[in-house]
């Protein structure tokens, strides 16, 4: 890659954010900060989080170890080169609005059937 994206990284060891630069190779890619590089990760094992700010988040679903808190952030528009590797992003399936009418609805039939 030419030009290195804006990227930041939360391992889920730390509640640092570190900003780190993404090294490709094939369907795998890096992160390295100075004197530090990551293990190797598959874009595969990526599923996209949303957005926080003007940062794109992705989290790792490997199957292998659980890691919940970790997420890698590319500030601003993904670059071409990673925009084809990394996964889509999906709507929700359920907006807020759609959650609160689910609510109401359960909040009724629970009123109705005790009356």
């Amino acid at each position: 890659m030419a030009e290195h994206p804006s990227a930041w990284l939360i391992d889920g060891k730390s509640a640092l954010k570190r900003q780190v630069r993404i090294e490709v190779i094939g369907g795998t890619f890096l992160l390295y900060e100075p004197q530090w590089r990551s293990e190797t990760f598959f874009f595969g094992d990526l599923v996209y989080r949303g957005k926080e700010g003007e940062s794109h988040v992705f989290g790792l679903e490997d199957g292998i170890k659980e890691r919940p808190k970790w997420k890698l952030g590319i500030k601003g528009d993904i670059p071409a080169e990673l925009s084809g590797l990394l996964p889509r992003a999906k709507p929700p399936l359920l907006s807020n609005i759609g959650m609160l009418i689910i609510a109401f609805l359960c909040l009724a039939i629970v009123y109705f059937a005790a009356a």
